[in-house]
C-alpha cells in the first residue's frame, strides 16, 4: 500500500466516524429549517470575514456576539455547532499526529 492508498483509506475511514455523520446530519436538519438555515448563512459570512481579518470595527464586533447568541438560542444550530466541537476535537489530534515528525525534524 503506497502513501495515496492510506490517505484515501484515511479519508474513508474519517467520513464513517460517527461524529462525522453527526455533523452530516446536524448540517442537514439546519438546511431544512428556514429559521437555522438564514443564521448558517451568517455565520459562514461572518466566519468568513473574521478569517479574512475585516472585522476589526467594534460594531461589527458586537453584530458577531448577537450573532453568536442568535446561534446558541436556536436549538438547530446550538447542535450543529456542538457536534462541529466535536469534529474539531479529532481533526486538531489528527493535525498534531501528521505534524509531529516535521515538529520533530525541525526542533519545535
Amino acid at each position: 500500500m503506497n502513501i495515496y492508498d492510506t490517505m484515501n483509506q484515511l479519508e474513508r475511514e474519517f467520513r464513517a466516524l460517527p461524529e462525522y455523520q453527526a455533523v452530516v446530519t446536524a448540517l442537514a436538519a439546519v438546511k431544512a429549517d428556514e429559521a437555522a438555515s438564514v443564521l448558517y448563512a451568517k455565520f459562514i459570512d461572518i466566519q468568513t470575514k473574521i478569517q479574512m481579518g475585516q472585522l476589526i470595527e467594534p460594531e461589527q464586533q458586537n453584530e458577531a456576539q448577537a450573532l453568536f447568541a442568535e446561534l446558541q438560542a436556536n436549538s438547530i444550530m446550538s447542535e450543529l455547532l456542538a457536534k462541529e466541537q466535536a469534529l474539531q476535537t479529532i481533526t486538531s489530534d489528527l493535525q498534531d499526529i501528521v505534524f509531529k515528525p516535521l515538529q520533530e525534524l525541525y526542533g519545535q
